[in-house]
């Protein structure tokens, strides 16, 4: 068995310039990337509580022109009578 003295953690300069080079700019592109799809999300997020308010104005709407409708057709009838 040979002794050998452990040498703390260092890049070999066998590893190419262009390797760094692509992992930084692949970090960096997959963190924008992450960023980007979370912007859109709460865009999305947001555009669908606002379509909720407007479902329930709706509906409210609905109810009401259906109670008009009603007074109306009780109004008819009793024109007719």
């Amino acid at each position: 068995m040979t002794d050998k003295k452990r040498e703390p953690w260092h890049l070999d300069k066998r590893v190419p310039v262009a390797l760094i080079l692509t992992l930084m700019f692949q970090t960096f592109g997959a963190i924008w990337w992450a960023a980007t799809m979370s912007e859109r999300m709460n865009s999305l997020e947001r555009e669908v509580q606002s379509r909720e308010g407007q479902d329930r104005r709706l509906t409210r709407l609905e109810t009401t022109v259906e109670n008009i409708e009603k007074i109306a057709q009780r109004i008819a009838d009793k024109i007719d009578n």
